[in-house]
């Protein structure tokens, strides 16, 4: 008797539906055809040979090696020829490779009924063989979070919705002030011996030697779907807690799907499909080691390959033409990169451009300097003038408005009374009032400064022990803050 090894008939399983059509595939997304226009070009003699009904050529034949070399030519093992047909885009005329895939031969009824028997016996393989690797989870917990909501699933247990305390690293933990809710629970013996396995994060629990035979055996409510060219393992899980909208406990149907690249189990989502009825997939490596659970390789689109048709008066011009072409685009790209601004967060580099305008286009708004920009202190003490006389004959005052005071936290009636107790001081000379500030200082003072007429700021007492000069500075108060 004739044996056929397990993985062969996994491959072929794989290979049956692989580049089928599905009702699953958008054909948008997934095209049957592409067409690809070639910079090469065929004489007007070669394309009349060609369009020749009697001529049939062979894909793997030199004078139609296009675009579409890039597509396997062992996918599906049929055998690919080509017709051609004469398109027309104004000015040019193009000679379109059109491949015809040709239908597998069709199978007698003894040959259906074997392969339909041999599919099953390959998946009811699939099958168990995928639930012995899915209960290598046996012991863990996988844990997901949606905002206010949060899942935990331990295998061969229940799925739980609860309300998760902040995270401080770890596994989410339930608050206790809040209600949890029951997803589903597994049937039969398996679910009392996994009840005490929740909240220890992915460690798997000790299994006894007797239970290890039964573990290996799927889960109840299980079964094998195919949708398209996928296979994946499904678990029902009911019993969760009462709906209150239903009055019926909750279900939910978990789904594991190969996972390639990924080194973890996880969950990749949750969704609430109907009322209290739940949907969670799984993604996990586990079933990788399958062949019939890995997803199936991308098909490429059958190629199109159309070519211009060019006199042979014209091909001398043609040459020409396609060779200026290339000359023009390499350099406007090299001119392109060359002037290419340089952006660095959205900002163009060296392009001097005003930052910050505002939403009529205008310019920003000037911002006044500090107070002590322009009071030619060299140290960091801030003074801002606050009333300034001046020796005219008219005897003129400057002062700020109470406004102005009030926003420097300065009292308008006291400002005026050290206003005239320096002008009774000062006479006939220049006067200022300031206020100093030190940085980082609890106290600030007002200072009155009297001038004379050649110099307002001039003090002191020199070194050849002269008194004090005309015109002093006086600090006759000080405000504490």
């Amino acid at each position: 008797m004739r044996r056929i090894s397990t993985a062969l008939l996994a491959a072929q399983l794989c290979a049956a539906t692989r580049h089928g059509f599905s009702i699953h595939h958008d054909l948008l997304a997934y095209p049957q055809f592409e067409v690809v226009f070639s910079d090469a070009f065929i004489s007007e003699p070669e394309a009349k040979v060609l369009l020749d009904p009697s001529h049939a050529v062979d894909a793997n034949e030199k004078d139609i090696q296009t675009a579409s070399a890039t597509s396997d030519p062992t996918d599906g093992g049929h055998k690919v020829t080509e017709t051609y047909e004469i398109m027309t885009m104004h000015p040019h005329k193009y000679l379109c490779a059109i491949p015809v895939i040709e239908t597998p031969p069709t199978q007698n009824k003894t040959e259906t009924e074997l392969a339909k028997a041999e599919e099953a016996r390959e998946l009811a393989r699939a099958s168990a063989h995928g639930w012995e690797l899915v209960n290598g989870l046996d012991g863990a917990c996988l844990y997901y979070v949606s905002g206010w909501w949060s899942y935990s699933f331990c295998y061969g247990s229940d799925v739980v919705q609860f309300h998760a305390l902040p995270s401080k690293g770890g596994p989410p933990q339930r608050d206790p002030n809040s209600q949890e809710y029951v997803l589903g629970r597994v049937e039969g013996p398996s679910s009392s011996t996994s009840t005490s396995r929740r909240g220890r994060g992915n460690k798997a629990t000790p299994v006894p030697a007797k239970e290890a035979k039964a573990k290996t055996a799927s889960p109840p409510n299980t079964e094998l779907q195919v949708k398209g060219d996928q296979r994946y393992l499904v678990q029902r899980m009911e019993d969760g807690t009462i709906c209150d909208l239903t009055n019926r406990p909750r279900t939910i149907e978990i789904q594991y799907h190969c996972s390639p690249g990924s080194t973890q189990d996880r969950i990749g989502w949750i969704k609430e499909v109907t009322t209290c009825a739940y949907l969670m997939l799984v993604n996990t490596p586990r079933l990788c080691s399958d062949v019939a659970f890995q997803p199936p390789a991308p098909s490429r689109a059958n190629v199109i390959s159309c070519r211009t048709i060019v006199p042979e008066a014209e091909q001398a011009a043609w040459h020409a033409q396609k060779t200026l072409e290339a000359k023009a685009a390499m350099v406007g790209q090299q001119r392109k990169d060359a002037q290419a601004p340089i952006s660095v967060g959205g900002v163009v580099v060296g392009a001097r451009q005003v930052q910050g305008k505002g939403e009529d286009g205008q310019e920003p708004a000037q911002l006044k300097p500090p107070r002590n920009f322009a009071s030619g202190n060299k140290d960091n003490t801030i003074v801002e003038i606050i009333a300034l006389g001046n020796t005219n004959e008219d005897g003129s005052m400057e002062v700020l408005s109470d406004e102005d005071l009030q926003k420097l936290d300065l009292d308008p009636k006291l400002v005026e009374e050290l206003k005239k107790q320096i002008q009774e001081m000062a006479g006939d000379k220049n006067w200022k009032l300031e206020v100093a500030e030190d940085p980082g200082a609890a106290t600030r003072e007002i200072r009155g400064v009297i001038g004379s007429d050649d110099d307002d700021d001039s003090e002191g007492e020199g070194e050849d022990g002269q008194g004090k000069q005309e015109g002093s500075e006086e600090k006759f108060f000080k405000e504490e803050l």
